[in-house]
């Protein structure tokens, strides 16, 4: 009889971003969908960083037709919500979920009890439909002068789908550069990549929260959002101050004080994940984008849109070095104690990721001779972390190159840990533990 297989979370997640991408380069390779001819290599390349919503592009989206362009548009949108969400949400409106639907939705999200999977997807779908939608209106109002009203009407809808999933592609011919003194598109875009970096358990529980404070209800919130809320407003501020710093006269130095800080705001939110950016990269200081590195790899929240490490694997990973520091038992945040397997995989995931960084830049540092180290560092760090900026070099990579960062970009998006579990197969249960025995460190 043959074995049964088990399709785990992350399997099944790996096995969906990869279908996404075949259908997506299917897409893009039927000749309605393209302006010109496009070798094979290059639409497998734009399927895969718009499906890990990246942003790295080895050709021009003017090479595609406005069919194309939807195309790119829906891809876009289910990398950013993510394939399996969006078929289970799909399901549950003309079925019951099941309880092993249920349990696996559960464990894809990321959540301690699936018992109300189909109230947190409709609130997933409506929360970014609303904001998505407030966003496409905003930059409708900014630009609506400059076009006709169906292309600034289609292209409105890109750039809030694009802001709110960090994908940080853009059709405006000088990206967000053109509108980096429109306050009114700084802010905006802004608060889409937030919203859409923080994690949307984080805005249910905080939607709940306030609802209940005006309902004189008991008030709570998870561990997971104290820590994404904390994070994230001290890497933003970090970021901006450190961008600032750098930046105020280089970059920004011909700059109003206002447009100074709304630019520094936009830039630090920009650099988690969406990879927008409203100066040119090769004006930035190399410490600009060394800090741009850093950010981006940690990254935004789990269950966003988002990626990298994860903010509360960052935050695991700081409390771990002071149990160590301090020399106590057990790794403590904000008054709870945090199981130990978390504390394994927050090592595992920040271990594996640096050494598939690690590898990727010694192999392409082998087959692009043409480009200076850090252009190739920077190129593998902005691909794991999904951030799609570049120095210039992604449209010139060779096709092994090209395969790596394809691989790094799929990779980074569903986490180095959750790929390595997809291909391990189950291990048996060991029953047994073997003698202790201390080591010199």
């Amino acid at each position: 009889m043959p074995k049964k297989i088990e399709f785990s979370p992350g399997r099944t997640i790996l096995i969906s971003i990869l279908a996404a991408i075949i259908v997506g380069t299917f897409l893009l390779w039927l000749p309605g969908s393209r302006n010109e001819s496009i070798p094979l290599i290059d639409l497998i390349f734009t399927a895969t960083s718009l499906t890990t919503v990246t942003g790295l592009q080895t050709v021009p989206i003017t090479s595609f037709s406005p069919f194309g362009q939807c195309i790119i548009l829906l891809l876009m949108q289910i990398g950013g919500l993510g394939l399996i969400t969006m078929t289970l949400f799909i399901l549950s409106i003309f079925v019951h979920l099941g309880l092993t639907t249920q349990m696996l939705a559960g464990q894809i999200l990321e959540l301690e009890s699936w018992k109300n999977i189909k109230a947190l997807l409709f609130f997933i779908f409506k929360f970014t439909l609303l904001f998505e939608g407030l966003g496409a209106l905003i930059t409708f109002l900014a630009i609506h002068q400059d076009y006709s009203f169906m292309y600034a009407l289609f292209l409105s809808m890109f750039h809030a789908i694009s802001s709110f999933c960090d994908a940080g592609f853009s059709l405006f011919p000088n990206g967000m550069i053109g509108f980096n003194t429109n306050p009114l598109m700084l802010i905006s875009t802004s608060l889409l990549m937030l919203f859409g970096g923080l994690g949307f358990i984080t805005w249910h529980e905080l939607i709940t929260y306030y609802s209940n404070f005006f309902k004189k209800k008991r008030r709570f919130l998870s561990l997971y959002s104290k820590i994404a809320l904390s994070s994230t407003f001290i890497l933003v501020t970090s970021t901006s101050i450190l961008y600032w710093l750098l930046e105020r006269n280089n970059s920004f130095a011909t700059m109003s004080p206002t447009l100074t800080f709304l630019n520094t705001i936009f830039n630090a939110i920009a650099s988690r994940s969406t990879g927008f950016i409203t100066v040119p990269i090769t004006e930035l200081h190399i410490a600009t984008l060394f800090v741009v590195m850093i950010i981006a790899f940690i990254g935004s929240s789990p269950g966003s849109t988002g990626s990298g490490i994860k903010t509360t694997t960052f935050a695991v990973f700081l409390a771990t070095i002071k149990t160590a520091v301090m020399g106590q038992n057990s790794v403590q945040i904000k008054g709870r104690r945090i199981p130990k397997d978390q504390v394994f995989k927050a090592m595992a995931i920040i271990s594996l990721s640096i050494g598939w960084i690690i590898i990727t830049t010694f192999c392409l540092l082998i087959t692009e001779t043409r480009w200076e180290f850090f252009d190739i560092f920077f190129e593998v760090v902005s691909a794991f972390a999904t951030l799609g900026l570049s120095t210039g070099i992604t449209p010139f990579l060779t096709a092994t190159g090209k395969l790596f960062i394809i691989a790094t970009m799929i990779i980074g998006r569903i986490g180095s840990l959750t790929f390595m579990l997809a291909l391990r197969r189950k291990s048996e249960a060991q029953e047994f533990q073997y003698p202790e025995e201390r080591v010199m460190l």
